[in-house]
């Protein structure tokens, strides 16, 4: 397992290692949570990666098409973007087995890189990611 910018390897595999099916987790202790629309996540994911930037876990929930971005705890407190919800302490989120192939699915898994996406990157990568979109639906 890597461990990115002094992310600490040893919180990310308490929980994963625990999941043997999908299980509620508090936000707000070892990471908060960015929620966006899955046709926005999906492709800033993707940027994220072309960039070469550490990419946290990322879930893609397939039943309501949204995408859930593990961010810094904290986060949440000063996050503000439009067509975005930020989710930090009080807040629940359901999380997956690495494996797990459901309505539930990793978009960037939980194993193999950070505890989590930076809140500047991701900002970065979903602005690209939402210029994309429009581009696209202004060429339709």
């Amino acid at each position: 397992m890597n461990v990115y910018m002094g992310q600490s390897a040893l919180v990310q595999a308490a929980w994963v290692r625990s999941l043997r099916q999908p299980k509620l987790f508090a936000v707000g202790r070892y990471w908060d949570v960015i929620r966006v629309e899955a046709d926005i996540g999906v492709p800033a994911v993707r940027v994220l990666e072309a960039a070469y930037a550490p990419v946290g876990p990322v879930l893609h929930d397939h039943g309501n098409g949204q995408t859930y971005f593990l961010t810094p705890p904290g986060t949440a407190r000063t996050w503000q973007r439009e067509r975005t919800r930020a989710l930090g302490p009080g807040s629940w989120i359901v999380l997956a087995p690495a494996e797990w192939n459901g309505l539930l699915r990793w978009v960037s898994g939980p194993c193999n890189g950070p505890a989590f996406t930076e809140a500047d990157e991701l900002v970065n990568a979903l602005t690209v990611a939402t210029l994309w979109r429009s581009t696209e639906e202004a060429d339709r």
